[in-house]
C-alpha cells in the first residue's frame, strides 16, 4: 500500500496569492507616500513627516514577508522602485520645500534662497532616481554582495525625515506632538534651518555615489542580533506611536555615520568595485 505523499500540490490562486501579499504591502506604502505629499501641500507637516517614517517601517516588511513566501518577483522588485522613489525621493524633499517656504522668518520664499532651495531638492529626486535605477540593473552574477554602492534611498529619506520631526517638534512652544520633550525647553534655532538645502544636496551625492555600505544581515554573534533586533523593534514601535522622533533620529544617524566609515576604511569593502552601469563594447568592434 502506498503512503499519501506529504507534499501538497499549490493552485495557481495560491500561487497568486502568495506573490500579491508582498506586493500589497509595497503598495500600501506607495499610499504613505501619496499621503504625506498631500498633508505636506496642506500645510499639515507633522502628518506628512510620519507617513514617510511609515513607508520606511512598510519598506522593510514587504522584502521581510516576500523571503518568508519566496515570493520575490520581477514585479515585485519594480513596484518597491517606484515606491522608494516616491516616498524616498520625492516625498521628503517636497515636504521641506513647503515647510521651510512657509515661514515668513525664513529667506525660501523669495530671492535666491528658493532657486538655491529648489537646486537642492531637485539634485536629491534625481539622484535618488539614478541610484534606484542603478540598483535595477545590477544582477546577482555583476553586483557583489553584502554591499550597497550609494547610501539607500530608504535610509537617506528616513533620516532627514525623523530628524525633520525632531526639529519641528522642538520648533514649538509648549506641548507639541511626539510625546514628552526629551530635550526640555530647548528649542531648534531658526539659523539650523537654513543648512537644509546643503544637507539634501549633500543626502543626493551620497545616495548617486559609490560608497561602500555594508549591508545588516545575519551574525554569528548573538549580540549583536539582539542588538539589531532591539533597535529594529523599538524603531517600529516609537514609529507607529509617533513617539520621541528625537529619540529615534539617534538610530539611523549612527548607523549611517558608523557604515559610511566602515565602508570607507575596510580593505575587503574598499576591494569591491560596482558593477558598470552601461553594456560593454562586444569584443571585436
Amino acid at each position: 500500500m502506498t503512503e499519501p505523499s506529504d507534499s501538497i500540490t499549490e493552485t495557481a490562486e495560491q500561487r497568486n496569492l502568495r506573490y500579491l501579499a508582498p506586493n500589497m504591502i509595497t503598495l500600501t506604502g506607495l499610499l504613505f507616500g501619496i499621503t504625506s505629499i498631500a498633508a505636506a501641500h496642506h500645510h499639515n507637516f507633522e502628518l506628512a513627516g510620519w507617513m514617510i517614517i511609515y513607508a520606511v517601517l512598510f519598506d522593510r516588511l514587504d522584502g521581510m514577508v516576500a523571503r518568508r513566501l519566496r515570493a520575490t518577483s520581477d514585479l515585485g522588485m519594480q513596484l518597491d522602485s517606484l515606491a522608494d522613489f516616491l516616498n524616498f525621493g520625492l516625498a521628503p524633499p517636497f515636504l521641506l520645500y513647503c515647510y521651510l517656504c512657509s515661514r515668513p522668518d525664513l529667506p525660501f520664499d523669495s530671492g535666491w534662497e528658493r532657486p538655491y532651495l529648489l537646486g537642492a531638492c531637485a539634485l536629491w529626486s534625481l539622484a535618488a532616481a539614478f541610484r534606484l535605477a542603478r540598483f535595477n540593473i545590477q544582477s546577482e552574477d555583476t553586483a557583489p554582495t553584502g554591499v550597497f554602492f550609494g547610501v539607500p534611498t530608504t535610509l537617506a529619506g528616513g533620516t532627514v525625515t525623523i530628524w525633520f520631526l525632531a526639529f519641528l517638534k522642538y520648533s514649538q512652544v509648549g506641548d507639541t506632538f511626539g510625546g514628552a520633550k526629551v530635550l526640555g525647553d530647548w528649542l531648534t534655532p531658526r539659523g539650523l534651518w537654513l543648512w537644509t538645502p546643503l544637507v539634501l544636496a549633500l543626502g543626493g551625492l551620497l545616495m548617486a555615489s559609490t560608497v561602500r555600505i555594508p549591508k545588516v544581515g545575519k551574525s554569528e554573534s548573538r549580540g549583536w542580533t539582539a542588538f539589531v533586533l532591539v533597535m529594529a523593534g523599538s524603531g517600529y514601535l516609537f514609529g507607529f506611536l509617533r513617539l520621541w522622533p528625537e529619540l529615534m533620529a539617534i538610530q539611523p544617524t549612527v548607523w549611517l555615520i558608523v557604515f559610511l566609515v566602515m565602508g570607507q576604511f575596510s580593505a575587503r569593502l574598499k576591494s569591491l568595485t560596482p558593477p558598470p552601469l552601461f553594456p560593454k563594447r562586444p569584443s571585436g568592434t
